[in-house]
């Protein structure tokens, strides 16, 4: 149990001494406020992001060299993606978010969504699209991924099937988000995420989903904003179209190209 679960206590740690230590710097060394802390948040994200890799990235290197010695995989590294399907899969994971952001929707009147979403607007609030893309959209995917897939999944992957794997290391990326509208949307992603991690057989895919769903939330807004209003509802529909055909496609698609044998 502690072999699967560690892996949050190293992001938390680090998460914390990111936080203590800019707390300090900009109350303390700039002379700032509580309301200069916050609005560095996203930034402290990346940083914590950044630094967990390390570690991480470390650790996911001597499991596949434990598990290549116990005999649980034949070798190290899966298939390579092929070309396009690096697109497909961030467009797959753009349409996981819009779905899944459609159900918290409907569940609104039993998930604080309102509370959630203000937090949200005073910590992106100012800050340009770009570095919310670059910060939450790239840099804190890859991290969590592999705390939660590639520390987490395949950890639970050495004890137990496919099926309870993806439930349960789904479960606690939602749990870790500490915010019930988060972990109920975390939740769905992580398991899919891992879905799409095992089909594939490719180490990246996982990522590639991930960036795809943040980088998809945090451009949306903006893009709905410049519809005109008059063509705002085909538009909408048009573009929950394309995304819900890419999602079945590419679940039918890397299903019949899926790698029989574990290799990550």
């Amino acid at each position: 149990m502690w072999r699967v679960v560690y892996p949050c206590g190293i992001h938390f740690l680090i998460s914390q001494i990111v936080a203590n230590v800019g707390l300090a710097v900009i109350l303390k060394g700039m002379g700032g406020t509580m309301d200069d802390f916050n609005s560095h948040t996203i930034f402290l994200t990346g940083i914590t992001a950044l630094l967990t890799m390390i570690p991480c990235l470390y650790f996911y290197k001597r499991d596949v060299r434990a598990r290549v010695t116990g005999g649980l995989i034949p070798k190290a590294g899966g298939r390579r993606l092929k070309a396009g399907e690096g697109l497909w899969l961030l467009l797959i994971g753009a349409s996981l978010a819009t779905f899944a952001n459609m159900l918290v929707a409907a569940l609104q009147n039993i998930l604080p969504v309102r509370e959630y979403q203000e937090t949200m607007n005073q910590i992106t609030s100012g800050k340009s699209i770009w570095m919310l893309v670059f910060w939450m959209g790239i840099v804190a995917p890859v991290a969590e991924e592999m705390v939660f897939r590639w520390l987490i999944y395949f950890r639970l992957r050495d004890y137990m099937r496919m099926g309870m794997a993806m439930a349960v290391s789904g479960i606690l990326f939602g749990i870790y988000h500490m915010n019930l509208t988060q972990a109920v949307y975390a939740s769905i992603l992580g398991m899919m995420f891992a879905y799409f991690l095992e089909i594939t057989g490719n180490l990246w895919a996982s990522v590639l989903l991930h960036i795809g769903a943040n980088c998809w939330s945090v451009l949306m807004p903006e893009i709905l904003l410049r519809i005109p209003k008059e063509a705002y509802v085909p538009a909408v529909l048009a573009i929950e179209a394309i995304l819900f055909a890419g999602l079945l496609t590419g679940i039918s698609y890397f299903k019949k190209h899926m790698v029989n044998q574990r290799t990550l």
